[in-house]
């Protein structure tokens, strides 16, 4: 099947790579046929939507219908779609979203009055039986029929709702990125030894993964579960060293995703903070499987040996947190 993906403009190279990362971790063969700007068009051998409601950076999602620059070709193979795939459906709209300088309402009436001429579909905007979505760029149309994104509600997650709060707590949706960067899927055991209050361990839970968690501040151990607990997620949260984790944490684990500390605290004392993330790197390969990843968020000044460790870039994204602050969120394969 074909996928059609608005994706998110908030990260120039996130949204695909994520879309990448979630069809590479449920085994899904795929092939890109399409990216330019924020569009993606993706042919998966799937016919299964549910891997659309892991993804964090894709705000509209369709099975993809046709690429044209005419409309009334567009016009004649979404009525055709239609037709074939739900011939007991009675009401219809269409939603377009415009790159370049196209009006949508415009294309919206025009789409919409060929295929009411070409069916026996009535308009119907509020609650229609199908939604057309249709996408303009470079005097294209890229359309097809929405698949529902099951709303996340992030901001809903942002840590000043939960019982247990820290000003430094990551984002939930980069935090949701992160874990589907580690290719992994549900059931897969997810660490995170430097777990804070939890965010990126409530993302993972949330996607089914069994969650481990470990920090050396008893306070965020502490806090951590009393998060995880407000969202129904189980977790086994302990008091760690994260440069010892094979002494903490028992057999082996299918992804690491963590977000170390990058200023002054209690886990890097007088030690060099570069120092203390090799060393880290160090204790993840020991309790890592072979073939998994560990996603860490770096400041993006540290340049680390990853293959002296056991470890090979798959890929890094660099994130701007804000005016003075640059991340690097680094994708390695064991």
């Amino acid at each position: 099947m074909k996928f059609l993906f608005y994706l998110s403009g908030e990260h120039r190279t996130l949204p695909k790579s994520e879309v990448n990362a979630v069809l590479a971790a449920l085994g899904i063969n795929y092939k890109i046929q399409y990216y330019k700007n924020r569009l993606l068009i993706v042919d998966a051998d799937t016919k299964n939507y549910n891997f659309i409601d892991r993804l964090a950076m894709v705000k509209k999602s369709a099975e993809f219908i046709i690429k044209s620059d005419n409309l009334n070709e567009i016009s004649d193979a979404v009525s055709k779609e239609i037709n074939n795939k739900f011939p007991d459906a009675k009401s219809f709209a269409v939603r377009c979203t415009t790159l370049d300088d196209k009006k949508s309402l415009e294309i919206e009436k025009e789409i919409g009055g060929k295929i009411q001429g070409l069916s026996n579909l009535r308009v119907k905007l509020k609650n229609p039986d199908i939604m057309i979505l249709c996408f303009t760029d470079d005097d294209m149309y890229f359309t097809g029929i929405d698949v529902k994104i099951q709303a996340q509600k992030f901001d809903a997650r942002k840590a000043q709702h939960r019982p247990y709060f820290s000003p430094v707590s990551m984002h939930p949706k980069i935090a949701r990125v992160l874990v589907n960067l580690a290719r992994i899927k549900t059931g897969d055991v997810v660490l995170d030894p430097f777990c804070g209050t939890g965010g990126i361990l409530i993302e993972a839970g949330l996607m089914g993964m069994k969650v481990v968690g470990s920090d050396i501040d008893v306070r965020m151990v502490k806090g951590c579960k009393k998060n995880l607990g407000f969202y129904g997620v189980v977790g086994d949260i302990k008091k760690g060293d994260a440069l010892n984790l094979k002494d903490t944490l028992p057999g082996k684990i299918d992804a690491i995703v963590t977000d170390p500390p990058y200023g002054r605290a209690s886990y890097t004392s007088d030690k060099n903070l570069g120092e203390f993330y090799n060393n880290f790197l160090g204790s993840a390969k020991s309790v890592l499987e072979k073939g998994k990843f560990l996603v860490m968020v770096l400041p993006d000044e540290y340049e680390l040996d990853f293959n002296s460790h056991g470890f090979e870039v798959f890929e890094f994204h660099d994130v701007r947190m804000h005016r003075s602050l640059t991340r690097r969120i680094w994708v390695l394969q064991r």
